[in-house]
């Protein structure tokens, strides 16, 4: 059997080995910067959703009534911008101004536009005792669905500790996609008896407008009789 020389050994693995390093170099270095750039771009992506979240919750405590006597819960926040708890309209604040209006708070056939002072308008939601909790403390109204769904499972938990601490007399949920999973979490806590709505109602968008004000006004009604 022939055997090969340490040099012709040498010849034959240094090319090879050369090459495999290099490649491999290049290959690591371009892993990490990939990685490095995903971290970068998650922890962006959580300082914005936790500052965002710290916004709307210094906003909302802002109007929370000493005696919550009917509570609104909803998805989220909207990506929009136009919060429901922040002191000027945007020109898209559907669930605040459908809201204002089922209340009488603002005409019904007029449009509310841009730039509006919603402050004055707030301070009386909070003197009847309204008050507006989010399913999830940050917008996904942009998610996919399975991650929407996903969200909205995550936090219901959170959602149903600041229902305990708000102790509202009387409930109601908005939107068919958090209605289910609410529902559920509420009757484990012995709280589904002040849910108003037997089923879900839509957002107040797309052309449900009036059927959001007619229900929420059927709700404030009953509540008014049961308390």
């Amino acid at each position: 059997m022939a055997i090969l020389s340490s040099s012709c050994l040498f010849s034959i693995v240094r090319p090879l080995t050369f090459k495999t390093v290099a490649q491999a170099h290049f290959l690591l270095r371009r892993g990490r910067s990939c990685c490095s750039t995903r971290i970068d771009l998650w922890r962006r992506t959580l300082r914005d959703k936790t500052s965002r979240a710290t916004d709307f919750n210094r906003a909302r405590r802002k109007y929370r009534p000493r005696k919550v006597r009917f509570l609104l819960i909803a998805e989220s926040p909207p990506s929009s911008g136009g919060f429901f708890y922040f002191g000027t309209t945007i020109g898209k604040d559907h669930l605040f101004r459908e809201t204002v209006k089922a209340l009488e708070f603002w005409p019904e056939d007029e449009p509310m536009r841009r730039g509006v002072d919603k402050r004055s308008m707030l301070r009386r939601f909070q003197s009847m005792g309204f008050y507006l909790l989010d399913t999830c403390v940050f917008p996904v109204d942009k998610l996919r669905p399975s991650e929407r769904r996903k969200a909205v499972l995550s936090q219901t938990p959170r959602l149903i500790n600041d229902v305990i601490k708000a102790n509202p007399l009387h409930i109601f949920i908005v939107k068919s996609s958090i209605f289910n999973p609410v529902s559920i979490a509420l009757r484990e806590t012995g709280l589904l008896t002040r849910v108003l709505n037997s089923g879900p109602v839509p957002f107040p968008s797309h052309g449900n407008q009036r059927i959001y004000r007619s229900i929420l006004r059927r709700a404030v009604s009953k509540a008014r009789l049961l308390s």
